[in-house]
């Protein structure tokens, strides 16, 4: 069939047609078949150009390889949703400044439907609230395009992040959430830690006080120690609340990771909220492990005022379940600091005082840390005291404890200071007293506290220290054969003299 011939059977269908619908007579159709309109035209040849679908398709595509630049941080890639298909902005007019709407599949129809009323008020609501910088720069897509607008892919984005920076709080809350969370924590770059920060800033004291997100603020503080400025951030937010989280279960722990990471940041925060308060946060259960913490990093400089506090203190501290440990944690780390000198001597009064404090179960610790870590002068009130009654400190289990220590002590670093000492003490041990005629050495070898103290004497002996404890070993070895603490100390004595009593 010619070009000509089906042109011409397609204008008489079309006549037809219009004869159906049309009121005017058929005989009208000769004339209007002379309209150059529907004269004979050309074969249609077939269009190179696509269909309007496969246009927009393409477009989109094109739209979301531009996207790829705008990446999200490491550890929300899953921020960068897919921009949904084919939606285009259409004006009253076709000029791309009106809303938006969805275009159906299976038809090019505007009509409006619940979807295209759904997404218009979708991107209404995201175009409302964005307040991003990035969406003030604004350009039209040609209308019909299929392109989706590049500010509304950028504010779809923006909307996504700040849902998602909204909901990390309560991911932190949840036991399974914090340990994902701590694990992407690890892997952001500074511009998604500035972020997370910056979401978490006003919640960071309730959350390092819950038990989930205490490790999220724990981890944030670990990623952020070689960040200056990002950990400047995250200690600021502590601020106000150093002794509200001491007290916390979970937030002294928060606490104390802090000071192991910004000990410089949180120096000038704890001088200021702590003050006046050290030793009620000594005395509590948590509070003390901050105090611990305070005392092993930062400098002694910034001890000061921990000192001069409890001075007024110091006996009540030190007879204190868990102040004890505060004073402790200070002979060790300070121990020849002036201030903490002067606090020492209102401890290390002789009398009654001295002897309440050996045989306390609390404050002899504190007398044990003194003799290992503070000065000779303090060492040697404290033998003098345990010369002046050998036997009886050494059958207390807490005093036990402090005569051993002064045994190793005498014999070891500072030997040739507490020489005279030592020699006191142990002629105090070998010399019969007036009340019995046997040496406290022997009274006290089965002993269940004073045969620690006979296998320390045994093991620090020197020079003719070793013959007298040889001597009053062969005289109680028939004793010493026959009970359990006996063997123990014949162990000793093998070990150091390499003999054994016939």
């Amino acid at each position: 069939m010619t070009q000509g011939s089906y042109a011409q059977q397609l204008l008489a269908t079309f006549l037809q047609n219009q004869s159906a619908k049309t009121s005017f007579p058929m005989q009208w159709a000769p004339e209007m078949s002379s309209h150059p309109s529907f004269l004979p035209q050309p074969w249609p040849v077939a269009s190179q150009a696509p269909h309007a679908l496969e246009v927009a398709r393409a477009k989109v595509a094109q739209n979301q390889a531009d996207l790829q630049a705008v990446r999200p941080p490491p550890g929300l890639e899953h921020m960068l949703s897919t921009p949904k298909p084919c939606v285009v902005p259409v004006g009253r007019f076709g000029d791309g400044t009106g809303k938006a709407r969805q275009i159906s599949k299976s038809s090019m129809s505007t009509a409006p439907s619940e979807a295209v009323i759904e997404e218009m008020s979708d991107l209404e609501e995201i175009d409302s609230n964005c307040s991003s910088p990035v969406t003030a720069t604004r350009f039209d897509a040609p209308s019909g395009s299929g392109v989706m607008h590049p500010a509304l892919a950028v504010r779809s984005f923006d909307a996504a992040l700040r849902q998602l920076i909204e909901s990390v709080p309560r991911l932190a809350r949840d036991s399974k959430g914090a340990v994902l969370l701590a694990q992407h924590v690890s892997a952001m770059d500074t511009q998604g830690l500035g972020l997370l920060i910056a979401a978490l800033r006003p919640q960071v004291v309730e959350l390092g006080c819950d038990a989930s997100a205490t490790g999220v603020v724990q981890q944030l503080f670990t990623v952020c120690s070689d960040r200056p400025a990002l950990r400047v951030q995250l200690t600021e937010s502590l601020g106000g609340s150093i002794l509200k989280m001491s007290k916390d279960k979970h937030g002294c722990v928060a606490i104390q990771h802090a000071l192991e990471m910004a000990p410089l940041e949180m120096q000038c925060l704890i001088g200021s909220e702590l003050k006046g308060k050290v030793f009620y946060c000594s005395r509590h259960m948590h509070g003390n492990f901050v105090m611990q913490k305070i005392i092993q990093t930062l400098p002694p400089s910034a001890l000061t005022f921990i000192m001069l506090e409890l001075k007024e203190t110091v006996v009540a501290a030190a007879l204190h379940i868990y102040a004890c440990r505060v004073l402790q944690r200070l002979i060790e780390h300070c121990g020849h600091s002036p201030e903490l000198l002067s606090l020492l001597e209102d401890l290390m009064l002789p009398g009654e005082q001295l002897q309440r404090l050996v045989k306390d179960p609390y404050s002899s610790n504190v007398i044990r840390t003194l003799v290992v870590c503070g000065s000779v002068e303090n060492a040697r009130v404290v033998m003098r005291l345990f010369s002046e009654d050998v036997m009886k400190y050494s059958r207390n289990r807490h005093a036990s404890l402090v005569l051993e220590k002064c045994l190793e002590v005498s014999a070891g670093p500072k030997a040739s200071e507490l020489a005279e000492d030592r020699a006191t003490l142990m002629t105090a041990f070998f010399s019969s007293s007036t009340r019995s005629a046997s040496p406290p050495l022997l009274q006290i070898m089965l002993d269940r506290f004073g045969n620690y103290i006979v296998q320390r004497v045994i093991e620090t002996s020197t020079g003719a220290e070793k013959d007298e404890v040889k001597r009053l070993l062969m005289l109680a070895w028939p004793k010493l054969q026959n009970a359990a603490a006996g063997k123990h100390i014949l162990s000793a004595a093998n070990k150091k003299f390499s003999f054994k009593v016939q």
